[in-house]
């Protein structure tokens, strides 16, 4: 089955003993009535800093970012804005943020609404759940829904070209685990390659341009 990870910035301490679970069961029930392909790997940071400095490695595939507005703890009163245009200007532009609040929209500030809306956030939520109806039958705590389900429509949402190489592989598996891709004179096994397109990183950039470019020119010939 398929992995996606969702990264969790929070300061809520009791964010891996009592959210994560809670949202584990939403999932698991929501995947079930759904069909759902692939599983969630729930992961947590509760700063801001260390957020930025697991996301700097670039060791590991964050396919959606959930970011906390509020952090009281740990990084002086800083917004989560913060790590969302840290995020976008030098870390990730293909994975999906959603921004969560315990304050309706209306206490946002006009300027942090539209650096949300610049630096390109799948969805913004309430906490307390007001801002939208529910997508699916109810399955647990009608906010914490709302979040998995916005988790849900944004792994449906991401990268087309690394989804559809992911389920190729998981597909052709048994045939495919010595293929090699040759980029610019240099071969790249395929799980580093979508790897590298889920960071935004080389060979991975360089094989979406060059995927692009083909299918221009094949549309622009035929």
């Amino acid at each position: 089955m398929l992995e996606r990870r969702l990264l969790i910035v929070d300061d809520y301490v009791n964010t891996a003993e009592e959210t994560i679970p809670e949202y584990e069961g939403i999932f698991e029930d929501l995947q079930e009535n759904q069909n759902l392909n692939y599983k969630i790997t729930f992961l947590w940071e509760p700063t801001i800093q260390s957020a930025i400095e697991r996301l700097s490695r670039k060791d590991e595939v964050i396919d959606v970012v959930l970011i906390d507005y509020d952090f009281n703890t740990g990084d002086q009163n800083t917004k989560g804005i913060t790590l969302v245009k840290q995020i976008r200007e030098t870390i990730n532009k293909r994975c999906k943020i959603i921004f969560y609040t315990m304050h309706g929209i209306n206490q946002i500030s006009r300027g942090e609404l539209i650096e949300l809306i610049n630096n390109d956030v799948f969805r913004f939520l309430s906490k307390s759940g007001e801002t939208l109806p529910l997508k699916y039958e109810k399955v647990g705590n009608e906010s914490d829904q709302l979040i998995i389900e916005a988790v849900i429509d944004a792994i449906s949402n991401s990268d087309p070209i690394s989804n559809t190489l992911e389920k190729y592989l998981v597909k052709y598996s048994h045939i495919l685990d010595d293929l090699q891709i040759d980029i610019d004179g240099s071969k790249y096994p395929l799980n580093d390659l979508i790897k590298a397109i889920r960071l935004y990183q080389e060979p991975g950039n360089r094989f979406v341009n060059n995927l692009l470019e083909m299918s221009i020119l094949e549309y622009l010939e035929s």
